[in-house]
């Protein structure tokens, strides 16, 4: 109960943040725009809080709260372990690069000429920022839930840190190549699922 309590209150802080941050949107009157200034609101709208980009995060993070105190969920998590153990693969630590990988993708097909929406400064601004976002939400999470690895090893198993890296680096690499070759923006995601898949499989 606990846990779901520290939950709630992290679900909270963020939608009083980003309240915060709706009522700090400027209101432009569309009638009144030059080409440029609709291309700025463009950008602008882009970049806005929506309440609706929190649903699907929510859902998720709930889940597996949930399934650290309902009993039905630890008995899934439990047989699901079972099975892994059962047919798990040797050990490689291919995960420990995999979730860096779609960042990576982002440096270097801005260096091979297949350029992004931002320039070098801005996106290293970007993804730093959005790897310490990510790092001060699973770090605390990780001592509060102590959650065991399936190996034993300590009591920091949830949420995932490899996995969250690999989606946040994902989300970046989205964000620079979405508006010109979306395909490419894409290509990330199927390599965050699978950090998220192999971390499982290593235990």
């Amino acid at each position: 109960m606990k846990k779901l309590k520290v939950f709630i209150l992290i679900l909270l802080c963020t939608f009083t943040l980003g309240n915060h941050l709706k009522c700090q949107e400027l209101k432009i009157d569309s009638t009144k725009l030059t080409k440029k200034d609709s291309l700025k609101a463009e950008k602008h709208n882009l970049y806005a809080f929506s309440y609706k980009k929190l649903i699907i995060p929510s859902v998720l993070i709930g889940y597996g709260i949930a399934s650290l105190e309902i009993d039905g969920l630890k008995q899934l998590n439990l047989s699901t372990r079972y099975e892994i153990s059962e047919h798990q693969p040797d050990k490689i630590k291919l995960d420990n690069y995999t979730q860096y990988l779609p960042a990576v993708m982002v440096y270097g097909l801005n260096w091979a000429g297949i350029k992004g929406k931002h320039n070098l400064k801005d996106r290293t601004i970007i993804y730093a920022t959005s790897q310490l976002i990510a790092a001060s939400m699973v770090v605390p999470l990780k001592h509060i839930t102590k959650e065991e690895r399936p190996d034993g090893s300590n009591l920091q198993s949830f949420p995932s840190g490899h996995t969250t890296t690999a989606f946040s680096s994902a989300q970046f690499l989205y964000r620079e190549y979405r508006d010109t070759n979306f395909w490419l923006s894409i290509s990330g995601y199927p390599i965050a699922i699978f950090t998220g898949v192999y971390r499982a499989l290593n235990n």
